[in-house]
């Protein structure tokens, strides 16, 4: 987790999924009641060393060894926790203070803090283990929220492959030397994982869909999951159909080895000094990229997982049984585990870390590994990941876009600052204005078209050809848009660098701010296209607006 991250949560204040702590010198005795209830409901942050009223007070930076090694025992401990979490608090400092975090996923078990089960309700951590009513809800509801929890009826040991189970050990043991798992056999730790399980609602129990994607010998997948495949494609020749291939019908463990093995064919190797540690970039980034598309596939679906390599991106669709629909804000999201235990048995491997890392990790390493350039996620039936290999944007076109939109030449620096955060498709790696004003154009008005809250003008041009009628086309947007679509665009595109309304109105040309607010900036923000900076001050002076990632892929076409 990042300080910026952090500091968002800490300035929204405890809710339904955060909670803070004040820990100067030991762990509250109350924080396991708010472990088990996140855990319970829908997952959740828990901050050590900030007071009731979000102002952060700090631990005593000499009990923090001993207070981490104390929370991890506890998180460990049946006569605790029961079932166990395998969490991993870390300590970030803020300034002068030091503060524990833990992250809280939600689980797919019903956990009890010394027998009591707790749910989380607003900020409050609820006692519900006499309420059978209460109880025999949560229960059936964590049975039919993770496909990875059915337990398959007439799955046994023999079903499972041994030489998995070792490899799986030498991983753990390479990553963790001390992880309690090496020291049990191969039954407990399934059950420790909770790969094994029994159903309180029908008195079922046995060997789950995620004990069988994990250890299962390939039979047994193709047995259970007729329909289970990954493809990795290579598309830069033969982009008709493929260069080279990989299919994979296989166990979890070896389906992100070979994965891993052969993205690192295709792509270079970048290594980067981080502080005194020299890291291999191109691990970091596809390491997370791999394991967040292995974690969080809805293994039901009958789609591919599919990885397509091309000269401009590496791309991935994977079945997905999503929260929303649209793409994830990069800088503030809510992360939503799919398969915790899977997630769970991942991060023992090294291979993931606390649930949201992926996204933070990748956003981190990207612009290291290709220069500047970011990643995009969007949740949907099918979650879509974008690793652009090209970084190209908008400002390389920043004089003659300020021209197309027919703005005032006194914010071209504005207009340079904002473009060079628009992303726009790799296939335009130098590509000219006129074919980035065709690839544009035709998205712009097919996509605006279906956010009416816009009321986009609908007689605009549709095709490719269509823009091609229009003489000169790539010289004014006058002659081939409606001034509305105008306005939307030149906002969009001078607030990709945060901007005043009366800067905004200035660079436009527009002088009513009534109008002005009502029909362009309040949809806008509306869908979400665009924000204020300083939302806990809404009529402050110094208000701003600043396009949002959801606006961004739409100015960009991505």
């Amino acid at each position: 987790m990042e300080k910026e991250q952090l500091l968002s949560i800490i300035n929204r204040g405890e809710g339904l999924n955060v909670e803070f702590k004040l820990a100067a010198n030991a762990v509250p005795n109350d924080m396991y009641e708010t472990v088990v209830s996140f855990s319970n409901t829908d997952g959740g942050t828990i901050l050590l060393g900030v007071d009731d009223d979000g102002i952060i007070r700090g631990i005593d930076v000499q009990q923090k060894n001993k207070m981490l090694k104390d929370m991890v025992s506890a998180l460990n401990a049946i006569d605790n926790i029961n079932p166990p979490l395998f969490l991993q608090p870390f300590p970030i400092e803020i300034e002068e203070d030091l503060i524990i975090v833990l992250q809280v996923p939600v689980s797919s078990q019903v956990h009890r803090h010394k027998g009591r089960i707790y749910i989380r309700q607003f900020e409050s951590d609820i006692d519900i283990t006499e309420t059978q009513k209460q109880v025999s809800e949560l229960y059936q509801r964590k049975s039919n929220v993770f496909t990875e929890n059915q337990i398959i009826p007439n799955l046994t040991i023999d079903d499972l492959d041994e030489a998995i189970f070792e490899k799986a050990r030498q991983l753990i043991r390479s990553y963790q030397s001390d992880h309690p798992w090496l020291a049990i056999s191969n039954l407990e730790m399934l059950k420790e994982a909770v790969l094994w399980r029994k159903d309180f609602m029908s008195s079922q129990e046995g060997f789950t869909l995620a004990c069988a994607l994990i250890f299962g010998k390939d039979s047994t997948i193709q047995s259970i999951l007729s329909a289970y495949k990954v493809e990795v494609l290579v598309r830069r020749e033969n982009t008709d159909r493929w260069d080279d291939r990989l299919t994979l019908r296989t166990n979890l463990i070896d389906t992100y080895i070979l994965i891993k093995s052969f993205i690192n064919r295709y792509l270079p190797e970048k290594f980067y000094m981080e502080g005194d540690q020299r890291i291999d970039l191109r691990d970091k980034v596809f390491r997370e990229v791999i394991g967040n598309i292995i974690v969080h596939r809805e293994y039901n679906s009958a789609l591919a997982t599919e990885i397509v390599i091309d000269k401009f991106q590496l791309s991935a669709k994977n079945p997905n049984k999503p929260h929303f629909m649209g793409p994830i804000d990069l800088n503030n999201f809510n992360p939503f585990a799919k398969n915790p235990n899977i997630r769970k048995f991942f991060t023992a491997l090294g291979w993931t870390d606390e649930i949201g890392s992926g996204i933070r990790n990748t956003k981190k390493y990207l612009p290291l590994y290709v220069n500047g350039a970011m990643p995009s996620f969007i949740e949907g039936n099918e979650f879509k990941t974008i690793i652009p290999l090209n970084l190209v944007t908008l400002k390389q076109f920043a004089t003659k876009w300020l021209n197309w939109l027919d703005l005032s030449e006194d914010y071209l620096e504005q207009m340079e600052a904002s473009l060079e955060n628009v992303t726009i498709n790799s296939s335009l790696y130098e590509a000219t204005f006129d074919a980035c004003i065709i690839n544009l154009v035709p998205s712009y008005n097919i996509k605006g078209t279906k956010l009416h809250v816009l009321d986009w003008p609908k007689k605009q041009a549709l095709s490719k050809d269509d823009v091609k009628k229009v003489s000169g086309y790539s010289k004014k947007s006058t002659r081939l848009i409606h001034k509305k679509v105008r306005y939307i665009l030149s906002i969009l595109s001078l607030s990709a660098k945060a901007i005043s309304l009366d800067d905004m109105m200035t660079a436009i040309g527009y002088s009513n701010k009534a109008t002005f607010r009502r029909n362009y900036i309040a949809p806008l923000e509306q869908i979400q296209f665009i924000t204020k900076t300083d939302l806990k001050n809404l009529t402050s002076p110094d208000q701003r607006y600043k396009l949002t990632e959801k606006g961004a892929i739409f100015l960009g076409n991505r």
